[in-house]
């Protein structure tokens, strides 16, 4: 049975997977630095009146530094391209058992495919089909009470413009260090809020994901059009 972390996981190699055919279609020979990326989470606690929520930070001080080092990463798209277990593991702030489960999990399942000697990778048509039929039964969740957070769905940046603006708080996932207030929607995975801070490609995949968990009709018929360029 697929837990939430194996689409994390594999949301996350397919981010690699996404440098990698970055970097094959650079036809002018150089370097070019990975994709520019402003912090979506700085919470300045002088601008709190629009701050409703009491969550817990659970971003300890290694968490932080952390996401300090990846966002001041000078690492080149190739460097971006190739991951390791470690390096999984690392940046989705999960353990490497639990990173190595992950992957096995998926593979079983049919969201990875064994490459022999070169590792895994994503089956793009069962990973979005997937998304589009499964992610809302497997990993419904249900909208709480209003809090800080990490704006997701359809109220995430990426989507700004695609969904008209509605009079309802937006969907967030709860975070002490986020910057707006909105309805709870838990996120995947309890390392998806600081996974995201390093990794804009794969917030835009999670809140892609979260539409089909929490969306109505219309948001999900809206959001295909974002899921099949996942297909390549």
């Amino acid at each position: 049975m697929l837990k939430p972390q194996d689409l994390l996981v594999t949301l996350k190699i397919l981010s690699f997977e996404f440098n990698e055919n970055s970097l094959m279609s650079t036809d002018d020979g150089e370097d070019k630095p990975w994709v520019l990326f402003e912090p979506i989470s700085l919470y300045y606690k002088d601008k709190d009146e629009v701050i409703i929520s009491d969550e817990m930070d659970d971003f300890d001080a290694l968490d932080l530094e952390r996401i300090e080092k990846f966002l001041k990463d000078t690492e080149t798209l190739e460097d971006h391209s190739n991951w390791t277990y470690r390096k999984l593991a690392q940046q989705l702030f999960m353990s490497l058992s639990e990173t190595s489960q992950a992957i096995k999990r998926s593979t079983a399942a049919g969201l990875l495919i064994k490459r022999g000697s070169k590792g895994v990778k994503v089956n793009k048509k069962v990973l979005t089909d997937y998304i589009r039929y499964g992610v809302g039964i497997s990993f419904f969740a249900e909208k709480g009470k209003v809090v800080r957070g990490i704006p997701t769905a359809i109220a995430a940046p990426s989507f700004k413009g695609t969904y008209a603006s509605a009079s309802d708080l937006p969907p967030v996932w709860p975070c002490a260090r986020g910057t707006i207030r909105g309805v709870a929607i838990p996120a995947l995975y309890k390392s998806v809020t600081k996974a995201v801070m390093i990794d804009p490609w794969l917030y835009k995949q999670l809140a892609l994901v979260d539409i089909f968990r929490v969306g109505s009709a219309r948001e999900k018929e809206e959001a295909l059009y974002f899921l099949n360029k996942l297909k390549g």
